[in-house]
């Protein structure tokens, strides 16, 4: 499977506090919908899904300091800290109110800013993520992870054996038709900035647990989980659908932590269809 390239993006940088965001655009009179990826991947892991709602929406990507395109900075990688990124940049594109549709760390910041501030949310979708601390039993080989990522960078022995089995679930990471895909991110890993992996994923690792401030989350929210995520299984999506009021969650079995990228016909069904439905 193939995703579409998407033409015609306005692509542009935004200073922030001490980084350039990398941004795109396409622009439209439709209402806005912010995507925010997960680590390890940026903006492209949406592709598929812009492609479909660019005609009727106006389609943004942000990619978090450090990562995919955007600039390098010393600090500002804790989760509070990309968060106030986003706002920022909703405040700064007048974008508010905006459709937020984060997976695993977007989810994270999407999330927080649903709950925090919900002025500038018109709606929330959450792929793949979930409001519990960092696991204690994943330290030791984040922690491994990391290190090696920062002395050495995601080398392909390094992705094959550790970093893909965290991101993929089984059918995608092991389907030969689907190799060219995996080649293309394994490529964009290969050059991503060591210190600035190590300090995103210290950054997650410190995460506090945000459980007690979903009951507040009162724009509409759609939760997705992958039933063989195991990065962030899908238990963890029950229990937000369970805390936050009248969310709706799916659950696509045959899927794991990418969802947008394994599984991208089915997903941006499910996210059309709500969008649709809270239009």
């Amino acid at each position: 499977m193939t995703t579409p390239r998407v033409p015609d993006m306005r692509r542009s940088y935004l200073r922030v506090r001490d980084v350039d965001l990398y941004c795109e655009d396409t622009g439209g009179a439709g209402e806005p919908i912010l995507f925010l990826h997960g680590f390890f991947f940026d903006g492209r892991m949406y592709e598929a899904q812009i492609v479909a709602l660019r005609d009727r929406y106006r389609c943004l990507t942000l990619d978090f300091r450090g990562q995919g395109r955007s600039g390098h900075a010393r600090r500002g990688y804790q989760l509070e800290q990309l968060t106030a990124d986003v706002l920022t940049v909703i405040r700064r594109l007048d974008l508010a109110p905006a459709h937020l549709v984060g997976l695993s760390m977007g989810g994270f910041v999407g999330m927080r800013i649903g709950a925090r501030e919900p002025d500038q949310v018109r709606s929330l979708t959450l792929l793949n993520t979930g409001a519990t601390p960092h696991p204690p039993a994943k330290y030791p080989l984040h922690l491994a992870l990391t290190a090696v990522a920062r002395l050495l960078g995601p080398s392909p022995s390094l992705v094959l054996r550790g970093i893909e089995k965290e991101l993929y679930g089984e059918p995608f990471r092991t389907d030969p038709t689907r190799e060219p895909e995996r080649q293309a991110w394994r490529r964009r890993w290969a050059e991503a900035d060591r210190s600035s992996l190590a300090n995103t994923m210290l950054g997650m690792m410190v995460r506090p647990d945000i459980r007690d401030e979903l009951p507040a989350l009162s724009v509409p929210t759609l939760i997705v989980a992958g039933q063989l995520d195991v990065e962030m299984p899908p238990h963890l999506s029950r229990e937000m659908h369970a805390l936050i009021p009248g969310s709706r969650l799916v659950e696509l079995d045959g899927v794991g932590h990418s969802s947008t990228l394994e599984d991208p016909a089915r997903v941006t069904g499910i996210l059309e269809r709500f969008l649709a439905e809270i239009g």
